[in-house]
C-alpha cells in the first residue's frame, strides 16, 4: 500500500480541476508533476512498446493492459493498494456498442511498472480532485495503459468510435506519447450533444478528467502524418468508480 499525504494532494491545480468538474463535467487540468511521477510517466511510455496485442480490436493495431486497484480518502491523505482479481473488463452494451456485453481479458502491466510510487502518486492527485473525495469514500480504479498505433493504410480507432459514454463515473486520460500522428483529437459534448471543446494532446502528462454523467467524449481516429510511415499514441486511462455508486444514465 502507498499513502500520499493530504500535504502532498494540496496544490491550486487541485483546485481548478474540482471547479471545472463541477460546473462544466470536464477539466483539461495537468496533473502535478515531480520526479516520482515524471519517472513512472517516463517508464510506462518506454514499456508501451511491450504491451501485448488487443486481440478484442480487429480493424487495427491497438495495444493494451489492465491494472486494479482500490483507493481510499482519508483525513490526511489518500491510501492505494493492488486489487488484482483476475476478472475481465466489461462494459454494458449501451455504453460500447462494438466490444460491449462481453468480459474482455487483458493482462496486467509488470509489478514494477504498476507498483511504482509515482504512478500511485498520480492515482492519487487524480482521486484527490473529484468533487466525491470525502474522507471516507472508497474507489475501485482501474487502470488501462493503450497504445494506438496506425500504418498509412491502417488508421486506429478508439471503441467505440463517436460521441460515447464510458458507464464509469469518472474516466481521467493522461498523454504518454504522441509520435507521427494526424488525428487523435478528443472532443467533448454536454449531454444535449453540444460540443464544448476540442483539442489534441501532444505533451507527456497532458491530461483530460470527465464526469462521465455529464458529459459525452470521443476521439478521432490515429492516422498517419504525411511523409511519416508509422505512428502512435500511448495513453493512461482511469476509471474511477465510487464504491457503491451505480450508474443511473
Amino acid at each position: 500500500m502507498t499513502k500520499v499525504s493530504a500535504t502532498e494532494l494540496d496544490n491550486p491545480a487541485r483546485k481548478i480541476a474540482l471547479d471545472h468538474l463541477q460546473a462544466q463535467g470536464y477539466t483539461r487540468q495537468g496533473l502535478p508533476l515531480d520526479q516520482d511521477v515524471a519517472q513512472a510517466f517516463a517508464q510506462l511510455a518506454n514499456g508501451a512498446w511491450e504491451l501485448p496485442i488487443d486481440v478484442y480490436y480487429k480493424p487495427g493495431n491497438r495495444r493494451r493492459t489492465i491494472n486494479r486497484y482500490r483507493a481510499v480518502v482519508t483525513e490526511d491523505g489518500i491510501e492505494i493498494s493492488s486489487a488484482e482479481d483476475g476478472t475481465p473488463y466489461f462494459q454494458d452494451k449501451k455504453y460500447n456498442t462494438t466490444l460491449g456485453g462481453m468480459g474482455r481479458e487483458y493482462p496486467p502491466l509488470p509489478a514494477a511498472l504498476s507498483s511504482s510510487p509515482g504512478l500511485h502518486k498520480a492515482i492519487a492527485h487524480h482521486l484527490a480532485r473529484l468533487p466525491l473525495s470525502v474522507p471516507g469514500q472508497q474507489y475501485d480504479v482501474n487502470l488501462h495503459v493503450m497504445r494506438y498505433s496506425a500504418l498509412p493504410d491502417k488508421p486506429c480507432d478508439t471503441s467505440p468510435s463517436g460521441f460515447h459514454k464510458d458507464g464509469e463515473k469518472y474516466i481521467a486520460v493522461t498523454l504518454l506519447a504522441f509520435c507521427g500522428v494526424s488525428g487523435g483529437e478528443v472532443a467533448i459534448a454536454n449531454n444535449d450533444k453540444v460540443q464544448q471543446d476540442s483539442f489534441v494532446m501532444r505533451e507527456i502528462g497532458e491530461t483530460y478528467t470527465i464526469d462521465d454523467e455529464k458529459v459525452w467524449h470521443k476521439m478521432s481516429p490515429v492516422h498517419v502524418a504525411p511523409h511519416n510511415g508509422f505512428a502512435y499514441r500511448d495513453i493512461l486511462l482511469f476509471d474511477f468508480i465510487p464504491v457503491g455508486w451505480t450508474a443511473t444514465y
